[in-house]
C-alpha cells in the first residue's frame, strides 16, 4: 500500500536534479555526474582540473600557515597583516586567470575536433 501511494507520488512530482552545462562541449549533464562527464569525456581537462585542485588546496594551506605565523609573532612583525591578504588575492587571482585561459584553450580545442555540422556545411560550399 505504502510502496503503491510512493510509486503515484513518484509519477506525479518526479524527482529532478540541477543540471550542469559543461564548460567545454556545452552537454547538459546531471550535477551528480559531472565529475564523470570530464573525467570521461574531456580526461585531459579532468587531469589538469585535479592538478589545479591541489594547487589551490596549496595555496589556501600556506594561507593559514601564514595567518598562523601573523598570530604568533604578531608583535614582533607588524608588516604581516599587509603581506597576507596580498598573498592571498594575488594567489586567488592568478588561479583564475589561469582557470580561465586553461579553460579556453579546452573549449577551442574541443571546437576544432569536434565541429558543429552548420559549420562544417558552411566551410565546404
Amino acid at each position: 500500500m505504502i510502496s503503491r501511494i510512493l510509486a503515484t507520488l513518484s509519477r506525479m512530482f518526479p524527482l529532478r536534479l540541477p543540471r550542469h552545462k559543461c564548460r567545454i562541449c556545452g552537454v547538459e549533464v546531471e550535477y551528480s555526474q559531472v565529475k564523470v562527464h570530464y573525467q570521461t569525456t574531456h580526461p585531459e581537462y579532468g587531469k589538469w582540473s585535479h592538478q589545479l585542485h591541489t594547487l589551490m588546496w596549496l595555496v589556501l594551506g600556506s594561507g593559514v600557515t601564514l595567518v598562523i605565523v601573523d598570530l604568533l609573532y604578531r608583535a614582533l612583525n607588524q608588516i604581516l597583516q599587509y603581506i597576507i591578504p596580498a598573498y592571498l588575492l594575488g594567489a586567488c587571482f592568478l588561479l583564475i586567470g589561469l582557470h580561465v585561459r586553461k579553460l579556453i584553450a579546452f573549449r577551442d580545442a574541443w571546437e576544432k575536433t569536434h565541429p558543429l555540422p552548420n559549420e562544417k556545411r558552411t566551410e565546404e560550399s
